[in-house]
């Protein structure tokens, strides 16, 4: 331990003398860099001109549209807020992290922060800690924070930017930083926003014209002929006509005296003016990575292709939340109970339910009726592939092609509850009672045929509710 020690005050003495030899760490040396430059930080970095007044454009468009707040919005909601539910084989660590999340308000913190990954392309949530423990979560402004990276784009540290003046740095370790869309070159991810900007510009301007256009053209406009060529009355009179014309609100019928005549002009208002809208409508939808249908809009859409709408947005949110659920296990469970780079790191997960059960409908339906055409013997898939199928966390022995087949034969040596296999001692094998083990045996295979008629019952209650959904 104290050669390590040593060997590493000598190289941090080496790099202070010459910055540019490189030595290896714990974690090994990248033979690729990031850029040619020295390590890097702050808005620059590779950010792809990164700053605060892009950034704080993208809130702009964010409060102001109500096509990208409906669209963050909804994505972020469907991400969250459908739940999730914890697995582990440990017990005591499962409730221990359940009460965590609770007690921090784990949804509320998530929610805000998926909206920020996707409104700025960065969320950043610091760790409170009393001593090593972490006790709170703190969501930190993107707007403010910095990271600093080495050559290789390893994140080296956090800092917060306040009023131009950088705060001391945060250790890598203290921050949780979520991004669904990554830049090669930037530690930074990509706005949601960013390659709609340009469809968002024009988008505004559209719509500015054609409020301005119904302000002018959406209403008749009328000309009011007074007197005669012959005839000319006074100002007053044309003072007084012009008063009663200028608001019109219920009056539909005007008396007038013959010398005095009205017409109305520009009666076709604006023409395509739905065509217009409708064309920036789509491409801003499309970038936005929201269909339609979710909305409230679905123009021109039918049964077949909300349907599949419906699955591609699922798929999409199920990625969103398998991403956040990989990060919160190495980033926050892990830590929370202390075992990070240990072997029983991950020994608790969690998974985010889905928004509908539609693709799971379309699984359980092909699984079911394939499953018919293998009644006994082996099956086409084991267990865990079935359950990997549904995003579910394999089971023990549950690898076997052939479902029954232990089952078939009696229990395994010593099989306990809970799937455990304990070796029983040679003398207590000779006590066992043939009569006890063909009795388990015709229960065990009694049990088994009710759970295949009860995954048929599950399969067609489950096409039957999609059935209904759609008609």
């Amino acid at each position: 331990m104290y050669v390590g020690i040593m060997k590493d005050v000598r190289n941090r003495f080496r790099l202070m003398l010459n910055p540019n030899l490189k030595y290896y760490t714990k974690e090994g040396k990248p033979k690729t860099i990031v850029s040619s430059g020295g390590g890097g930080g702050g808005f620059g970095g590779g950010g792809g001109g990164r700053s605060d007044t892009l950034l704080k454009s993208y809130w702009n468009n964010y409060k102001s549209d109500g096509t990208i707040f409906a669209s963050i919005q909804t994505t972020a909601w469907n991400t969250v807020m459908t739940g999730y539910h914890l697995s582990s084989e440990d017990d005591k660590k499962k409730e221990d992290v359940k009460k965590f999340l609770q007690k921090i308000d784990f949804d509320g913190i998530m929610l805000d922060n998926v909206s920020y990954a996707l409104i700025f392309g960065d969320a950043f949530i610091e760790k409170i800690r009393s001593g090593k423990e972490i006790v709170a979560l703190k969501t930190v402004d993107p707007l403010t924070v910095q990271i600093n990276t080495d050559e290789f784009g390893r994140v080296e540290s956090y800092q917060q930017k306040i009023k131009g003046v950088l705060q001391p740095e945060i250790k890598p370790e203290d921050i949780i930083h979520l991004k669904f869309f990554n830049s090669p070159s930037s530690p930074y991810g990509i706005s949601l926003i960013e390659p709609s900007r340009i469809v968002i510009n024009r988008k505004l301007a559209v719509d500015d014209s054609i409020a301005n256009a119904i302000i002018r053209h959406g209403t008749g406009k009328y000309v009011v002929t007074v007197g005669t060529p012959d005839e000319i009355p006074d100002d007053d009179v044309f003072t007084a006509i012009k008063s009663k014309l200028e608001d019109i609100t219920s009056n539909n019928e005007f008396i007038v005296p013959g010398s005095i005549k009205i017409e109305e002009i520009d009666q076709k208002g604006i023409q395509g003016v739905e065509q217009y809208y409708n064309y920036f409508q789509t491409q801003l939808v499309i970038g936005l990575l929201c269909p339609e249908e979710a909305l409230g809009l679905g123009r021109g859409s039918t049964e077949a292709t909300s349907k599949v709408k419906e699955i591609m947005y699922e798929r999409m949110i199920k990625a969103l939340q398998h991403k956040i659920s990989i990060l919160m296990i190495n980033e926050l469970v892990d830590d929370y109970l202390g075992l990070i780079d240990s072997d029983k790191a991950g020994i608790v997960r969690f998974k985010f339910n889905s928004v509908t059960d539609s693709d799971e409908a379309v699984k359980s339906k092909w699984m079911g009726n394939l499953f018919r055409g293998f009644p006994e013997g082996r099956k086409p898939f084991s267990i865990n592939e079935v359950r990997a199928k549904f995003d579910y966390d394999p089971v023990e022995d549950g690898d076997d092609l052939d479902w029954s087949s232990k089952y078939e034969e009696g229990p395994g040596e010593g099989t306990q509850e809970g799937g455990s296999t304990k070796k029983e001692a040679p003398e207590d094998k000779k006590e066992e009672k043939p009569k006890d083990t063909e009795k388990e045996n015709r229960r065990l295979k009694k049990d088994i045929k009710e759970l295949y008629a009860l995954v048929d019952a599950l399969s067609e209650e489950l096409n039957d509710i999609r059935d209904k959904d759609y008609e």
